[in-house]
């Protein structure tokens, strides 16, 4: 039956190209046809489950992006064919086995084709990088900018800037404030200073921080430049659209700074202007100036929104359960009171904080689509979560990803999954964490964030820091649907404002 309505469906399209008013190129509506038969019928993906549309055509998967459904409609198709792997495209697939993380992350398999939209734009960052002879070395220089030491040295700037975050939110103590536009600013001028040495004076209020905005649409466009991967090389004889221009200037203007400054400051962008020999290659990886271009727009989205978002999310969230909300300003007196210090080294051992971090990073995590990785020309195969001596086999030089929405609620692995309880990592409830395995906020292997342990400095400091002097309540200009409706994944999330007022404790 499924053979009769996909031959039907090749067939359909097939005519209407025929019969289309364009003028008569009979070699190109043969080859239409022979493609979308081949792909409806003959592709190694035949077999896997999803929409059979989705398997003619790159344009339907583009769709559910363009409208900002991303990862929420991949979770929607997992659970729709009850399986664990979902055609999505014509050599493309979603695999939420947790059995698949490590084969796919771990190995030199390099990141997935749409990462190709960076040549478009010249050069190639460390996120874009697809050649892992490229991608190793790169690496490595980045994570000189985040080893324990150099953390250490950051440690003033972030308590500083935290500082100004806690004057900011007493400005408005008792007022209905948006948190969104809050946590922009303070997540901005960190990475401005750590990355650029800049102050951005965000959260002084000098500057109009519209960095976001333009990022978001910036991260719309490309996320379906990045999927037209048969027409990038037309690209760059397109005309650019003016959101995407004014954010890759704007990275641009803040490089030409900090390059001017040298290694006279030592912060995330001097280990990139320090180039070294790479002993596996031998050679030098000095970055060119594309290149230090490229890696400096990773280091606006990366180092800015994904933590701002989470954060919002996560005063969201204690605004609608008081009951967390109450025991987190517990956990925090009852560390001041013996004599523990709210900074990035006292928040950390703060066990129930840590716990509702980790929650936030499982179920409101800034990238619900997760990250495209390519299967090498042999194929993969993986053991079949819950039965090891089955076997799964994707075929060669196919593009994977594995949706971090779709796996970290996944109910074997997390019981509960769609609900926010921190307890599963505070070991008051031990069956709520199944397979930690399934957990990768940050990534997996090299392809994980390299950023992570800064990325949790701030946000477990700026948590403690408000909490200990503020409770939290939705404002009155709070709108559920509303707030729903604002929430778009174009693989990066965008979220509406959220209006809360920060209450002193009594």
């Amino acid at each position: 039956m499924d053979a009769a309505i996909l031959t039907a469906g090749a067939v359909a399209i097939a005519a209407q190209v025929y019969l289309s008013p364009i003028p008569e190129v009979s070699s190109v509506k043969v080859l239409v046809t022979l493609t979308l038969i081949r792909r409806a019928l003959f592709s190694p993906l035949s077999s896997f489950p999803g929409p059979r549309l989705y398997g003619l055509s790159t344009l339907f998967k583009i769709n559910l992006y363009r409208s900002g459904e991303g990862g929420y409609a991949l979770l929607d198709l997992h659970n729709k064919y009850n399986s664990d792997i979902i055609r999505i495209a014509p050599n493309e697939l979603s695999v939420r086995d947790v059995e698949a993380i490590e084969r796919l992350y771990k190995g030199k398999y390099p990141r997935g084709t749409p990462y190709d939209v960076a040549k478009v734009e010249g050069s190639e960052s460390l996120n874009t990088a697809r050649d892992y002879r490229i991608h190793t070395p790169w690496r490595r220089v980045w994570e000189r900018a985040f080893t324990n030491s150099q953390l250490k040295e950051y440690t003033p700037r972030v308590e500083h800037h935290v500082s100004k975050l806690v004057d900011v939110i007493r400005k408005g103590e008792g007022q209905e404030v948006n948190v969104l536009k809050i946590m922009e600013n303070f997540v901005f001028d960190i990475m401005a200073d750590l990355s650029f040495a800049q102050d951005s004076g965000m959260q002084d209020g000098t500057r109009v921080n519209d960095y976001m905005e333009f990022l978001h649409k910036y991260m719309a466009a490309i996320v379906i430049l990045g999927n037209l991967r048969p027409l990038l090389a037309l690209m760059p004889y397109l005309p650019v659209s003016a959101d995407v221009k004014a954010h890759r200037r704007r990275c641009q203007d803040m490089l030409a700074e900090r390059v001017k400054l040298g290694k006279t400051r030592k912060d995330i962008f001097t280990h990139l202007l320090d180039p070294e020999i790479d002993p596996p290659a031998g050679k030098s990886t000095m970055f060119t100036p594309g290149e230090l271009d490229s890696n400096a727009n990773l280091m606006v989205i990366a180092g800015a929104d994904t933590t701002s978002s989470t954060m919002t999310q996560l005063f969201r969230e204690l605004a609608l359960n008081p009951k967390i909300l109450k025991k987190l300003q517990q956990e925090v007196d009852e560390h001041c009171a013996s004599g523990g210090e709210i900074s990035v080294e006292g928040t950390k051992s703060l066990a129930y904080s840590n716990a509702v971090i980790n929650e936030a990073l499982r179920l409101l995590n800034p990238l619900p689509s997760g990250i495209y990785a390519a299967t090498p020309p042999a194929g993969l195969t993986f053991p079949v979560f819950g039965d090891r001596e089955k076997e799964t086999f994707i075929p060669g030089n196919v593009q994977v990803m594995i949706p971090h929405l779709a796996i970290m609620t996944d109910e074997r692995y997390f019981p509960k999954g769609d609900e926010f309880i921190p307890e599963r990592w505070s070991g008051k409830w031990d069956e709520g964490v199944l397979d930690r395995r399934a957990f990768i906020p940050f990534g997996y292997g090299a392809h994980s964030c390299v950023g992570k342990q800064l990325a949790l400095n701030e946000m477990r400091m700026a948590l403690a820091s408000i909490l200990k002097e503020w409770s939290i309540e939705l404002g009155e200009k709070y709108d559920e649907k509303q707030w729903k409706d604002g929430f778009k994944d174009y693989h990066v999330v965008k979220i509406g404002d959220l209006w809360v007022k920060f209450a002193p404790r009594t």
